[in-house]
């Protein structure tokens, strides 16, 4: 199994309102599966969707070590090992 960050897309008044700066695309779940598709069927039974919102599933490793890269400080040596 791997861990996938569950997206939902859609902005609603009700859980992810762009008057409150909630982005139409908000990290809302990490689950789980073997495939994105499923983790998708797995995060619907927990996450509320409402109108025309629909999830989507990114592994989670390569969105972990883009946000390391992020979070890096800048005098941090470019080098990977």
């Amino acid at each position: 199994m791997k861990e996938f960050v569950i997206y939902r897309h859609g902005w609603n008044e009700s859980n992810q309102s762009p008057s409150q700066g909630l982005p139409e695309k908000m990290a809302v779940l990490r689950i789980e599966a073997v495939t994105p598709e499923e983790a998708c069927l797995l995060a619907q039974r927990s996450v509320v969707l409402l109108g025309d919102q629909f999830l989507s599933a990114e592994p989670a490793p390569e969105l972990d070590a883009k946000e390391d890269l992020l979070n890096r400080p800048p005098n941090a040596s470019l080098t990977v090992t």
